[in-house]
């Protein structure tokens, strides 16, 4: 008796370790950690080169700024929305701080503070348009992206602004330990915090029911429209800070600085392969930050394939077109569960 209950014990913990294996490998999380890791053997395989701490350290940091953009992003379309304009917000924000920085020597405090309030103008006038106006997100910031690349022009004055402080390019580009820039520890700061928001606060759980089902959640008492607003305020305010960590890492702006770096393009490339449903309710900004390191370690190894860079948009959108695939497998048993259940309403 005793050993028959041993052997149902031990096939049940076989069930039960298999079963949380079996759900750790649909994590998008583990999933991305997994091709990341292919990539960076292939390429370190083919070029030794690439697995040195000063390439894995640019890499790295040249992924922050999208990174942060594509957490604002997730926000963004958790709600069921889009937003085309982070690129000349980011190139605004990193504008606004250049000259002072440049011709005043201003310090980076103070670059925080205007980036911050760059993007909360920004992101706010965004909100309104989408929440107030009751204009579709896609046509709200693809106008607005017209209309602040243009701003961006004015200010910039047609001119590069390349002399920045040293302290700005020592947080750009040092590192805590070799191989790991400071630049990551502040994305993964404010992924944590944004990650807090949405799983652990009201407004967060707001942001998920208005993204699966915005009547229903009107009709629980969410203020939906409110949830919009902050939504592009969030966006708003991080393409802010992208913007400012841009300009640390580059060292210079210009008129076009965001949009000429297809910065739209990652930063939804990033959430989508990160594993946040275009439809709105499902996905979270870890999957987005490990999207945009994928494509800061994927777009690397291309250029050490020699792949001219014409291709990289390309390459981007095929990954894009991979997520989109996934992500309506993965979300197939959840639509047939929502039409049962409408259906026995």
């Amino acid at each position: 008796m005793n050993v028959a209950l041993e052997v149902d014990r031990t096939r049940a913990t076989r069930r039960t370790v298999r079963h949380a294996l079996g759900r750790a490998i649909r994590l998008r999380e583990v999933q991305l950690l997994v091709a990341i890791g292919v990539v960076v053997a292939a390429s370190t395989a083919a070029q030794p080169a690439f697995i040195q701490p000063g390439n894995i350290s640019f890499m790295l940091a040249d992924a922050s700024a999208t990174a942060i953009l594509s957490i604002g992003q997730t926000v963004v379309v958790l709600a069921r929305g889009i937003d085309l304009s982070v690129a000349p917000i980011l190139g605004i924000a990193a504008v606004l701080v250049a000259f002072p920085a440049q011709d005043l020597n201003m310090p980076i405090i103070a670059g925080l503070g205007i980036v911050l309030a760059v993007g909360l103008v920004l992101g706010a006038a965004n909100g309104l348009l989408v929440s107030v106006a009751r204009i579709p997100p896609i046509i709200a910031t693809l106008a607005t992206l017209s209309v602040y690349g243009g701003l961006q022009f004015i200010l910039a004055k047609g001119e590069e602004i390349s002399n920045i402080p040293n302290a700005y390019g020592n947080l750009g580009n040092n590192d805590i330990v070799s191989g790991i820039p400071w630049v990551l520890l502040i994305t993964a700061v404010l992924a944590i915090v944004v990650a807090f928001l949405l799983r652990s606060t009201n407004v967060g759980r707001s942001i998920y029911a208005v993204g699966n089902d915005a009547a229903a959640a009107h009709r629980s008492g969410i203020p939906v429209q409110r949830i919009i607003f902050l939504t592009y305020v969030i966006s708003g305010v991080l393409a802010g800070i992208g913007g400012f960590i841009y300009l640390c890492h580059v060292g210079s702006v210009d008129s076009t600085t965001g949009s000429d770096s297809n910065v739209n393009l990652l930063s939804i490339a990033a959430t989508l392969i990160g594993g946040t449903a275009l439809t709105g309710g499902r996905g979270g900004v870890f999957g987005s930050v490990l999207g945009a390191v994928f494509l800061s370690v994927a777009l690397t190894a291309m250029v050490f394939a020699r792949i001219p860079s014409i291709w990289e948009p390309a390459g981007v959108g095929v990954l894009m077109l991979l997520a989109m695939l996934s992500d309506r497998r993965a979300g197939a048993p959840v639509r047939r569960a929502r039409r049962r259940t409408a259906g026995s309403a």
